[in-house]
């Protein structure tokens, strides 16, 4: 299924966003907070990956397409748990793992539905 850029943050937000909420509430982070920041942090880094994603498989022509979703899913674990360390104020083991269970989460349902 071919998916717009709009229905795919609309699907990874109703995806992540719960999965953060659920996970900061267990760490005593106030729900308002979880549910802005995890929205911020899918807002600021799914357009960004999105381009990304682009640019590999149209301009750059691409076969590796695999090591390039890797690679980019990586960079947005890695960004969204910065913000999730310090916007949460969670202690780094915490704020990368809210955030590789919330990307991985979303990224296997989009593969999935892309499939």
């Amino acid at each position: 299924m071919s998916l717009t850029q709009a229905a795919a943050l609309g699907i990874t937000l109703a995806v992540e966003v719960p999965l953060i909420m659920l996970m900061a509430y267990r760490w005593r982070v106030p729900w308002s907070r979880s549910l802005v920041v995890g929205l911020l942090a899918s807002c600021l880094t799914h357009p960004l990956a999105w381009k990304v994603s682009w640019w590999a498989m149209v301009l750059f022509q691409t076969p590796h397409y695999v090591r390039w979703f890797i690679a980019i899913e990586t960079g947005v674990v890695v960004l969204e748990a910065l913000l999730f360390r310090y916007l949460l104020r969670v202690m780094w083991q915490q704020a990368f793992a809210v955030s590789l269970l919330a990307n991985a989460a979303s990224a296997l349902l989009g593969v999935w539905l892309w499939l």
